[in-house]
């Protein structure tokens, strides 16, 4: 009797078990959106990667190392010192005397035996002293002989440098007493005065000089 019972109220049973899985009403819009959230794709968000820097600071590039060349430099000229007092202390190479052509320019001089066209000027880079033919002529200030040999415009010709890269020049001696190399005193004799080279007459060319450049002889003279 009581297995009979129990094999029909398994319909029953299996009725009120299945009723209370079903949804109810106030269930139906929980699955529905449980639904929807299940239906929705959810899409990976795009890669970004990190940046290295801060975005405030945004990266720079490296300046490329300049290549600094340095200029060839000559290498320095040495040049003579030279002072007021070394700018001083010539005297006259000969006794004072007339001057017969100064320091400056001047009509081109026409010497015996010179032909063809010339300028009309040019320019004298010493001045001439009148003197008698053979007339001592003295150094005007002491140094070292640099010179002495023939020119074709100053003939017998020497030069004397001095202190601070001073020099002195005398030109058309008829004959020249001392040589290259030799040291010499103020006022001691290195020549004769003469008319050798472009001359018209007997006298002394002379020339002061500082590292290339002429300078009127008068202005050093006393």
């Amino acid at each position: 009797m009581q297995r009979h019972l129990y094999r029909r109220a398994r319909p029953y049973t299996l009725f009120v078990a299945l009723a209370l899985a079903a949804p109810t009403v106030a269930m139906l819009p929980a699955i529905a959106l449980e639904k929807s959230a299940a239906t929705t794709v959810q899409h990976p968000a795009a890669f970004v990667p990190i940046p290295i820097e801060h975005p405030d600071v945004p990266v720079r590039a490296q300046p490329k190392p300049k290549v600094v060349r340095k200029p060839h430099r000559k290498a320095p000229v040495k040049r003579g010192r030279s002072t007021a007092a070394l700018r001083v202390g010539f005297t006259w190479p000969v006794a004072k005397a007339a001057i017969t052509s100064p320091f400056g320019w001047r009509p081109f001089v026409i010497t015996p035996g010179e032909t063809g066209p010339h300028p009309a000027r040019e320019f004298h880079h010493g001045m001439d002293i009148a003197c008698a033919l053979n007339q001592p002529v003295t150094a005007s200030k002491g140094g070292r002989v640099i010179l002495s040999g023939v020119n074709p415009d100053y003939g017998n010709v020497i030069v004397i440098q001095h202190a601070g890269g001073w020099s002195t020049l005398y030109g058309h001696l008829n004959k020249r007493l001392v040589n290259a190399g030799k040291r010499v005193s103020p006022g001691a004799l290195i020549g004769l005065c003469g008319a050798t080279g472009r001359a018209n007459g007997v006298h002394l060319h002379f020339e002061i000089r500082h590292l290339g450049s002429f300078y009127n002889p008068i202005n050093f003279l006393p």
